[in-house]
């Protein structure tokens, strides 16, 4: 074969190749495109009820979300329940949200949008999203910000370079604490009757009334009471976990008792640890003549608390480890 021949046959091997290329690039383009007006999660929606695990990265964190007797829950913040609004709220998008535009690829784009893959660049980058039915990988995608008008999200799939505003509601908590049940408990300041700690109580006549002690002194609970209508933690441990770990290196608790004047009683415990992080254990209970919505509370909300310990907020944590009644 003469020089002539070698230099055809290599013109012609790169022709092809460079058609091949545009056959695919033009596949895609025109597949993308084909996408206006169907489902983002078309695979997650037709997979339905077989959905078990989401899993959301971020620049900043991982959240991994599985399903089990129905409940949503926080895999790697010891497996408890996620915020059931926000779950609500979540997979409502995830089942209705469409490609509703298609935007001309630039880079510009993709870092004003958000729209870096996560696990490849931390700046400028968005928030992945992939479903799972079993080991099985259903749908992935990544959201950006919202466009200037707050209705549509940037998004775009991983393995695209096609750019779209997709509707729906992905302004979601990018670290896994965000996730959790919030508030985790949420004891309303009118409720409450009595508060007991450190042997020492302080009650009221009635909803309006100040807290005093046993001699008739007024005491300041107000920053109490302002943690316990809304207390938020950032992560939770099953007991046995909890009793392995700590286990003759935590000390004693401190035991706040807390008594609403419907008879509703909430038992907290609060462990400090080494590190100064505070850990909530509750336990529901009822006075001797609770009115008859208390045992049906009890009997609906028990699965929350049993069994779990919570490490309260950064925020929070100092006012229930300090709180003495004076």
């Amino acid at each position: 074969m003469n020089k002539r021949s070698m230099v055809l046959i290599l013109i012609l091997a790169i022709l092809a190749l460079s058609a091949a290329v545009a056959a695919v690039y033009f596949y895609q383009q025109r597949n993308s495109l084909n996408l206006q007006g169907q489902l983002v999660f078309a695979k997650t929606f037709d997979t339905g009820g077989k959905v078990d695990k989401i899993v959301i990265t971020t620049a900043e964190d991982t959240v991994e979300l599985v399903q089990r007797n129905s409940y949503w829950l926080v895999a790697n913040k010891g497996g408890y329940y996620a915020d059931f609004h926000l779950m609500h709220r979540f997979l409502s998008s995830v089942n209705k949200s469409v490609y509703s535009v298609n935007l001309p690829y630039k880079q510009e784009t993709l870092h004003q949008g958000y729209l870096i893959d996560p696990r490849q660049e931390k700046q400028d980058s968005g928030i992945l999203i992939q479903t799972y039915a079993g080991n099985e990988l259903l749908d992935e995608m990544i959201v950006g910000l919202s466009n200037s008008e707050e209705r549509y999200f940037f998004a775009r799939r991983p393995q695209d370079k096609a750019i779209w505003l997709i509707d729906g509601d992905f302004d979601l908590p990018i670290f896994a604490r965000y996730w959790l049940l919030r508030p985790v408990l949420s004891i309303p300041d009118k409720g409450i009757e009595s508060i007991t700690s450190n042997g020492k109580t302080a009650q009221r006549e009635s909803a309006v009334g100040g807290f005093a002690d046993e001699q008739g002194v007024r005491v300041n609970v107000a920053s109490l009471l302002n943690v316990l209508k809304a207390v938020n933690i950032v992560d939770a441990m099953p007991e046995a976990v909890f009793k392995e770990k700590y286990d003759g290196v935590i000390a004693e608790p401190k035991v706040i008792d807390v008594i609403t004047f419907y008879g509703l009683e909430f038992i907290c415990r609060l462990y400090t640890d080494r590190e100064g992080r505070v850990w909530l254990n509750v336990n529901l209970s009822t006075t001797p003549l609770p009115i008859s919505s208390v045992n049906d509370y009890i009997r609906d909300n028990r699965f929350l608390y049993d069994g779990w310990y919570f490490e309260i907020s950064l925020e929070q944590r100092h006012i229930l480890r300090n709180f003495r009644l004076m």
